[in-house]
């Protein structure tokens, strides 16, 4: 049984310093130049990922652009072509883990409303995720504050979505700090399968921090957050 028409992925975006290209197989190298830094994997999971892996991400979040339209970017220097990071957004599972974040969204019928494709996976209509990951030698020049605010400009302002949440592990400082500095507030944990600072190995239950940011605080403050 076919599933519905999938949505054209999205054009290139550009901020000051970097072009946003929409991550599909084409992009499958570049991704796994930034999963396989040894600043970036060990966030993610117990071993450095092979290229396998990163095709089969890269083919997920493909298949994310076309059916839900929208999923992370690979960021480029717009002047070097080199391979920044990746970030932005993508919708998330109507599941256990992200239904924790329901008591820190707003008591309304669209927290809960899920979107009208299926494919590949059922998720959240109305708010997203947003997430980044530099490779090492890019920390510390506000690369991951640029993606951040491009990608709030993207949600609000061309998906009309109603919030947009972030949730990185609690002793991720770095990646908090960029949530705050892009207007995030935050809300609270969840608990979910991850590293604990201090325990080696990952566990089901280590802690998340998780900020919001709803459409009317960006409406708000959009000012602030122009890239």
């Amino acid at each position: 049984m076919e599933g519905p028409s999938p949505t054209h992925t999205a054009p290139a975006r550009l901020t000051k310093r970097l072009r946003l290209e929409p991550v599909g197989p084409a992009r499958t190298r570049d991704l796994w130049q930034v999963h396989d830094d040894d600043a970036v994997w060990p966030w993610y999971g117990e071993e450095k990922p092979g290229l396998a892996q990163a095709e089969r991400r890269a083919r997920s979040m493909g298949d994310s652009w076309r059916f839900h339209g929208v999923h992370k970017w690979i960021a480029y220097d717009r002047e070097s072509g080199e391979v920044v990071g990746r970030g932005g957004l993508s919708r998330t599972p109507v599941d256990d883990d992200w239904g924790q974040l329901y008591e820190f969204l707003p008591a309304e019928p669209w927290v809960r409303i899920a979107h009208s494709s299926q494919h590949p996976f059922t998720a959240h209509a109305n708010w997203l995720e947003i997430g980044w990951a530099l490779r090492r030698r890019f920390w510390g020049r506000g690369y991951a504050s640029e993606i951040g605010r491009a990608a709030l400009a993207f949600a609000f302002d061309v998906l009309g979505v109603q919030a947009v949440v972030s949730c990185t592990l609690r002793h991720n400082v770095r990646s908090r700090a960029v949530m705050e500095r892009i207007g995030m507030r935050y809300v609270g944990e969840i608990r979910s399968r991850g590293t604990v600072e201090g325990v080696q190995g990952e566990r089901d239950d280590a802690p998340f921090a998780a900020c919001v940011l709803l459409r009317k605080d960006w409406e708000r403050r959009r000012t602030t957050y122009a890239p």
